[in-house]
């Protein structure tokens, strides 16, 4: 039986790299915030392989002041296994990590537009415009009550 696995910073990172910033160097992928001491990684693996991962760090969210808030960051999966449930897996995963282990109000993120749909079917709303990161393209900013 699949589940998701709580793991450290450099497990994620090499699935992280290969699909959201597979033309950047591999540093790019690192987050300021990877290593900080109330930042988690999440992960879901079959046979040894992972199929998909998430990052979560505690960062205002300017759109909505609350005490305590959430960013999740580098969601990624294996692109042969998108549409398999995995990424539900893992963010629902987070959440009921959220719900349990802190205090955290609100999870928010910045994902590609092309993402969106999944974040919406999740239960995210979103606020604001498109904007464009460099180098990684059109996003928006969406959120989920806790």
């Amino acid at each position: 039986m699949l589940k998701v696995e709580k793991v450290s910073s450099h497990v994620v990172r090499p699935l992280r790299h290969k699909v959201l910033r597979p033309n950047l160097p591999l540093e790019a992928s690192i987050m300021p915030t990877d290593d900080q001491h109330d930042s988690g990684h999440f992960m879901v693996k079959k046979s040894g392989n992972i199929l998909c991962v998430a990052s979560i760090y505690y960062e205002s969210f300017e759109a909505m002041p609350v005490k305590r808030a959430t960013r999740l960051r580098g969601m990624a999966t294996e692109a042969a296994e998108i549409g398999k449930g995995y990424g539900t897996m893992v963010l629902n995963g987070v959440i009921q990590y959220l719900k349990m282990e802190t205090d955290t109000e609100i999870l928010w993120c910045n994902a590609r537009v092309t993402a969106f749909g999944f974040y919406e079917k999740m239960g995210f709303t979103i606020v604001g415009k498109e904007f464009a990161i460099p180098n990684l393209g059109p996003h928006k900013t969406g959120y989920f009550k806790l």
